[in-house]
């Protein structure tokens, strides 16, 4: 097995590599390039800052449509970290509105503090709460704490694709999601400690 976490030049890349070591012997790569991305068993889509930047940076590096299609024509399982979980939705409100991959049913909205006095961005920890029963919660408890940065959060009105929840802000979001071979997480498994390492190997066993 080979675990590809994607390079395009945004995230915490060595960070998810390090969590992922401790939790398994399968060979990791951090790479950009078409030909192991294509020959791998799993995809790590990690991410920080701006989403068109995100995509720019994908696009430029010919890898956005090399996903997509390895998401549709492989089923190969791939998991999206916090703006990875953004990227794979329908739209952001960030950057005055962007359109994702659009793999799963959801919308990426932005917090907005006027009626809840709360801090923007979400740093730190905040708990997880099961919404489906799904092998990616193996030895985790609903109401786990993982550890979370971010000013916007996924909202989508199709139940069966979410797994996990959470509130702040007086807003639900829909922390994890999924659809087929995609799991989306808003949290940093990497940083949430042995529960995100629980949860990162969960992944890596998941056979969809």
């Amino acid at each position: 097995m080979a675990i590809i976490i994607i390079d395009y030049g945004v995230g915490n890349l060595y960070s998810v590599a390090n969590a992922i070591k401790k939790v398994t012997k399968e060979k990791i790569f951090i790479s950009n390039n078409a030909k192991k991305i294509k020959n791998s068993n799993r995809i790590i889509l990690p991410g920080q800052g701006a989403i068109k930047d995100c995509i720019k940076e994908l696009k430029k590096k010919e890898l956005y449509w090399l996903i997509k299609d390895l998401i549709y024509t492989k089923n190969i399982p791939v998991l999206g970290i916090c703006i990875g979980q953004h990227l794979l939705m329908e739209s952001s409100e960030e950057n005055n509105s962007v359109f994702g991959m659009n793999y799963i049913q959801g919308v990426v909205k932005k917090y907005k503090n006027k009626k809840y006095k709360f801090k923007i961005p979400q740093i730190g920890w905040n708990v997880v709460y099961k919404h489906k029963e799904h092998p990616l919660w193996n030895g985790i408890k609903s109401g786990s704490r993982f550890y979370f940065v971010h000013s916007y959060y996924v909202k989508t009105n199709l139940k069966n694709n979410i797994l996990g929840i959470t509130e702040y802000g007086g807003k639900r979001a829909d922390v994890i999601t999924y659809y087929n071979s995609v799991i989306t997480v808003q949290f940093h498994p990497e940083k949430s400690s042995f529960i995100g390492l629980r949860f990162l190997k969960n992944f890596i066993n998941w056979l969809p």
